[in-house]
């Protein structure tokens, strides 16, 4: 893949994290904790992939999402920002099996801190996307 392919599908990717973010927020306005939660986590990968394939070329797309974090910090090398970013993503993909798969709701108490963190992906997410043009 040429590194204008990269690009694009860092930016595809980005577009698609700001439009999970945003889904998250609305969904925390109307006190709808679990969709909320589950925005902000695909917020959160869409992120990482975002984020990873400008710097890296390319992201892995493995069903084991818990490697993600690892694969973020990697493509942050030395950033300031590299550890924060692991947290966040960690903390997001710790949550996906029970948002999306168990029985118990997710209270808004839970989502809150979700959404923040998808937020500090997205953020990051867009300085280095938006940097790279």
């Amino acid at each position: 893949m040429t590194s204008a392919e990269s690009a694009n599908y860092a930016r595809r990717y980005l577009t698609k994290a700001e439009e999970y973010l945003a889904s998250a927020q609305d969904n925390l306005e109307l006190e709808r904790a679990t969709p909320a939660a589950g925005d902000a986590i695909h917020a959160g990968i869409s992120a990482k992939d975002a984020i990873v394939t400008m710097l890296t070329g390319a992201t892995s797309k493995a069903k084991d999402h818990a490697k993600s974090a690892k694969e973020l910090r990697t493509a942050l090398g030395t950033r300031p920002e590299a550890a924060a970013a692991e947290k966040a993503l960690r903390e997001l993909i710790t949550m996906k099996g029970d948002v999306e798969y168990g029985t118990t709701l997710v209270t808004l108490a839970k989502s809150e801190p979700l959404v923040r963190r998808a937020q500090t992906l997205v953020d990051l997410a867009t300085q280095i996307v938006r940097a790279s043009r």
